[in-house]
């Protein structure tokens, strides 16, 4: 079964892909982040398949997930589906091609109450 959510971000942002992911679950969201690839499956054809079924995509921006090859290419599966939800966690900015998006500013969220679904989600968020 396809999550609702799917979480892009850089290795050294991994403690904060944590916090949303859990309080995206404690919220009902089924979500999918690249922990659960288990041992001998391919990451590429994992992750593709999860992206590509995933109601949105949030991709984490931080100065670590700018230049990254593999969060542009995700954030860029999510925008070309229209189901991209960008969220900068430091006082970096996305990469060229994703700045003109109204984006969530979590720098100083530490993993309490989030902000409601996004809306762009491609069927309903949550159970």
């Amino acid at each position: 079964m396809a999550a609702d959510v799917f979480i892009s971000y850089a290795r050294e942002d991994r403690p904060a892909a944590e916090r949303l992911a859990k309080a995206l679950v404690v919220r009902g969201h089924s979500v999918w982040w690249d922990r659960d690839i288990q041992v001998g499956n391919s990451y590429t054809q994992v992750i593709e398949r999860e992206l590509q079924s995933a109601g949105c995509v949030i991709v984490l921006w931080s100065r670590a997930s700018a230049g990254s090859g593999w969060v542009r290419d995700e954030a860029q599966s999510g925008s070309n589906r229209h189901v991209l939800v960008p969220a900068l966690l430091d006082g970096g900015e996305p990469p060229l091609g994703f700045r003109s998006m109204q984006t969530a500013d979590l720098s100083g969220w530490e993993g309490g109450r989030i902000i409601p679904a996004p809306s762009n989600c491609s069927r309903p968020c949550g159970r």
